[in-house]
């Protein structure tokens, strides 16, 4: 059984002088007649069986129904005209819209995306930088780049790869060269999000205690830059300083590289699970990630489904 409706002109017609507090305006307004409104607000009425205006003469006021009925009317449509934009939007104009880590998207994926512009250039990217795991429906997300154990409920993800902590600095912070663990650990530390206690793990033994990180950041972007201008060592993901070690605006300041117990992840909700646009991407990811994971020494490339 289909759902019954009252005509869409009456309710506009309805809000409209809900809203203006007089037909003649709401005429105005929706460009048609005085008489063609009060006709769609009497068969509104007659629809509903209810009074939703109070008349004497020219005069009209809302029934406390039609001031009720006004109100959630009024939301209703404005829910129909935002969800129908955002779908013209998306619709007019292949496009992909892309949640990712600031600093994933800033020293990976950015540097990258001339390739996926000569391959695609028929398919949009909007990138939303954001560290916080994707809230799918509200924001019309169709999908999410993810640092973690690859376990979120309620979505699909696939690996893309694995990754790694090492330790950098400014090679003005070390002009000798690679230092040893101990001379390193002296310099004041930067810390962002990764463990140092997972890093220095089988370590042989003979260091001193770590110190207190001299400055914190809730960003690796920042961080690194502050490793660049020579305030300290900084403990990252080889992913997101791979491009500034290459460069030499940064350089190792051990050679002690870690597995991290994470993997980067495409993730996206059920309503783009098989979608084409969503299967390009994800193909282009996983050929730039098994790209980078060959060029990087003793590494073997290692994406896999979950």
């Amino acid at each position: 059984m289909g759902m019954a409706l009252p005509p869409l002109s009456a309710l506009r017609a309805f809000v409209a002088v809900a809203r203006l507090g007089s037909v003649v305006a709401a005429a105005e307004e929706l460009h048609v007649t005085h008489g063609a409104v009060s006709h769609q607000l009497r068969s509104l009425e007659e629809y509903l069986g209810v009074a939703l205006l109070n008349r004497k003469g020219r005069r009209t006021s809302l029934t406390e129904e039609g001031r009720i009925y006004a109100y959630q009317i009024r939301q209703a449509l404005d829910n129909v005209s935002l969800i129908s934009d955002r779908l013209r939007k998306r619709g007019g104009t292949q496009r992909l819209r892309v949640s990712v880590l600031p600093s994933f998207a800033t020293h990976w994926l950015v540097p990258r995306l001339g390739d996926w512009l000569r391959h695609h250039p028929d398919l949009g990217l909007s990138l939303d930088a954001s560290m916080a795991f994707a809230d799918f429906e509200p924001e019309a997300l169709d999908c999410a780049i993810r640092f973690g154990h690859g376990d979120w409920p309620d979505v699909h993800a696939r690996r893309l790869m694995g990754d790694s902590l090492l330790l950098v600095a400014s090679p003005r912070l070390f002009p000798e060269g690679v230092p040893s663990l101990a001379r390193a650990l002296e310099a004041p530390i930067l810390q962002a999000s990764e463990s140092w206690e997972s890093w220095l793990a089988g370590a042989e033994g003979g260091l001193p205690p770590l110190s207190p990180p001299a400055l914190e950041f809730t960003d690796s972007t920042q961080m690194l830059e502050a490793a660049r201008q020579g305030l300290g060592v900084a403990l990252t993901r080889r992913s997101i300083a791979d491009a500034l070690l290459s460069r030499g605006e940064l350089v190792l300041a051990s050679e002690r590289e870690a597995a991290h117990s994470s993997a980067y992840y495409l993730v996206w909700p059920h309503r783009s699970h098989g979608s084409p646009r969503l299967t390009r991407f994800l193909d282009w990811l996983l050929s730039q990630a098994e790209d980078f994971q060959r060029s990087l020494p003793g590494q073997a490339p290692s994406a896999s489904s979950h």
